[in-house]
């Protein structure tokens, strides 16, 4: 049997709405970041590369392409070189996935149990991460790594709960059907299970108040510490494209995906254009919450996640089935 190369997969994988897209989007919400970012601190953020400093975090990438490339001495060289990039490397895979357009990359409507395929291909590119600063040697990347190896562990086990929130109302773990089964979004549905992703997701990105694994007043630049060049790019994209993946996730699981009204037959269009509208919301909730809220401890960022997410992730996904049993399903609501 011939192999034949599909130009329009390639196209879809390369291109749109794969690794070409997903990028820009990347650079664009960091953009949206750091402008939102700037505004509530007083500070006029990137205002010079581009219209309004849109082109910054692009040239920040190529800008740290192009710098010295320092290996220390004593570093685990093999996994030290290669972390970073296989980590982007699996976030953008694991973006591939997703249905952003109305059909993920790979495939129209997924498989059954994705879901949990997806959350997996982020545990692993955390504990990639998470070698990244083991291998390098360095007190302060050791200490910043064994608190993202904690963290993240600690809080996969909630994330995983509520995640099921979505797919026990939508009946099935295949995120595509989760998000086109939204005919009434799921946050109106569960707006516990809502507000519980979104603090466990910040806690996962590793973001304010749970940056403690790369605290700058004790940790300096945690497991960034020794990365120099290309090496320290990719790190910086791998968070971008987290935060991103984060998001997309958000808007699949809560907010119907990429439904909306579609006009003049353009369905790619517009179901990509909402799908970028509401990350952008999620986006905007999140760096909001990185800004105005203070950062906590380790032995906080500890409790809140086993003393209280986790209880209350578990309580979530029971009141979510004793809804569904007795009330969404048997009056029809949101199926």
């Amino acid at each position: 049997m011939d192999f034949v190369l599909d130009p329009m997969l390639i196209f879809r994988i390369l291109v749109f709405p794969g690794f070409t897209f997903i990028l820009f989007l990347t650079l664009f919400c960091d953009w949206v970041e750091r402008k939102l970012e700037a505004r509530i601190q007083n500070r006029v953020g990137p205002m010079v590369a581009g219209p309004g400093g849109i082109l910054q975090p692009l040239a920040d990438f190529i800008k740290l392409l192009t710098k010295e490339d320092i290996e220390p001495r004593d570093t685990k060289k093999l996994v030290f070189r290669y972390s970073p990039l296989l980590a982007f490397a699996i976030m953008v895979f694991a973006m591939c996935f997703l249905p952003i357009d109305g059909a993920s990359v790979l495939s129209t409507g997924g498989f059954d149990g994705d879901l949990i395929i997806i959350l997996t291909f982020a545990t692993i590119a955390n504990f990639l991460l998470f070698l990244a600063g083991w291998a390098s040697a360095n007190p302060y990347g050791t200490i910043g790594s064994a608190r993202v190896l904690t963290q993240f562990l600690g809080y996969d086990i909630p994330l995983y709960i509520l995640a099921l929130t979505p797919a026990f109302i939508a009946g099935s773990l295949n995120i595509a059907t989760i998000a086109g089964s939204q005919s009434l979004p799921f946050i109106l549905l569960a707006p516990w299970a809502f507000v519980l992703f979104i603090i466990t997701i910040q806690a996962e990105l590793e973001r304010d108040p749970f940056d403690v694994p790369h605290s700058e007043s004790e940790l300096v630049g945690g497991l960034e510490t020794e990365y120099t060049g290309a090496k320290l790019a990719f790190l910086h994209l791998t968070r971008d494209v987290q935060v991103v993946f984060g998001s997309a996730l958000v808007v699949l699981l809560f907010l119907g995906g990429s439904s909306g009204p579609v006009f003049f037959g353009l369905d790619w269009f517009f179901y990509t254009l909402w799908f970028v509208l509401k990350l952008l919301v999620v986006v905007v909730i999140s760096e909001y919450i990185t800004t105005v809220v203070a950062r906590l401890r380790i032995d906080q960022v500890l409790t809140g996640n086993w003393k209280i997410l986790l209880p209350a992730a578990l309580l979530s996904l029971m009141l979510t089935v004793a809804l569904v049993t007795w009330v969404y399903h048997p009056f029809g609501i949101g199926v």
